[in-house]
């Protein structure tokens, strides 16, 4: 049997995790993750049918009520922007699923949360289109954060994507760069039974999207080569190397740039519980083109989210499909 955890393991403040501000009863099974706290509100409103919480606590948001199209209890959470402050709403979301606050011992069993990470991405594939939403398939991290949680390789595939952005990156880095070959890719992929969902609920509603490959930045500027600093890049192309990463056996195309989905994937699936990426892209930098209002594609990224919920549960209408993105040795 587990020991309890210590209160500086698992700070818990009358009777709420520490971060979140929130009590084990207050989150959903079904969970909508955010970057921007200001989109927790924004989708409430558009979503849900009645409020049962509403958390605000260190620029962290929660909502959780019961969504107006499917009638199920979902919960909105803010993970903040990037991997840190992500890793920081991951834990504390599966303690408050898992662990009993008043033993501070993990409960002899629990049901899997589902959680889609719902935001905006940069478009990597130019033949996918400015608004488009993609799904991300399987996911590389650039960020150190997930190399902290020593999760056992998914698929052959995550070990094959791996290799290729490593190679990639290494021979971008610039010469002599004091940290050139030392960057560690890892990669991650979607819950399959999820991703499938989703798919098929923004089939049936029409909304343009693409399952692809996403990669997942540590930050906004030189980590997705923007050189705005006055200090030199390690990888000054970075852009461009992560277009010529090759992973054509997967028959997918690396699609999008992200900031969370990385170690979204990489935890939560180390956990068993279901996971998912819905991100619209609002800028296309080899177009130069953005998109400054992509409200409504950050809706229908949530839509298509709590519909998948509501497909994955036993009682839910027809049998899931396989989809793409199948391996193959070469």
């Amino acid at each position: 049997m587990e020991k309890p955890l210590s209160p500086d393991d698992l700070p818990i403040v009358n009777g709420r995790i520490y971060h979140l501000d929130l009590a084990p009863e207050e989150l959903a099974r079904d969970v909508i993750l955010v970057g921007d706290p200001d989109r927790v509100p924004l989708l409430a409103d558009e979503l849900l049918a009645e409020r049962e919480a509403d958390r605000f606590h260190r620029g962290f948001r929660t909502i959780t009520g019961v969504a107006r199209e499917t009638e199920m209890r979902v919960s909105i959470v803010t993970s903040g922007i990037g991997a840190p402050s992500t890793e920081i709403v991951l834990n504390e979301l599966a303690a408050l699923n898992e662990i009993d606050f008043s033993t501070l011992t993990r409960k002899e069993s629990f049901e899997p949360l589902n959680i889609v990470r719902v935001g905006t991405s940069g478009g990597l594939n130019p033949a996918t289109p400015l608004g488009a939403l993609v799904l991300t398939d399987y996911v590389i991290g650039l960020d150190n954060t997930g190399l902290f949680y020593d999760v056992p390789l998914p698929d052959a595939a995550c070990a094959y994507l791996e290799e290729q952005a490593r190679t990639v990156l290494d021979r971008a880095a610039q010469p002599g760069a004091r940290f050139g070959g030392t960057l560690a890719p890892y990669a991650a992929r979607a819950d399959r039974d999820l991703l499938t969902a989703l798919e098929q609920e923004a089939a049936e509603l029409g909304i343009t999207h693409v399952r692809g490959i996403t990669i997942s930045s540590p930050g906004f500027f030189a980590e997705q080569g923007r050189g705005v600093a006055r200090i030199g890049s390690t990888v000054p192309g970075l852009l461009d190397a992560l277009e010529r990463l090759e992973s054509g056996r997967l028959n997918l195309y690396v699609e999008n740039l992200e900031m969370e989905a990385g170690v979204v994937l990489h935890f939560l699936g180390g956990l068993g519980y279901r996971a998912a990426a819905v991100c619209a892209v609002i800028n296309k930098r080899n177009e130069k083109a953005f998109m400054a209002d992509y409200r409504r594609q950050v809706c229908a990224g949530a839509r298509i989210a709590l519909r998948a919920f509501r497909r994955l549960r036993p009682e839910a209408g027809p049998q899931l499909m396989a989809g793409r993105g199948t391996w193959r040795e070469s």
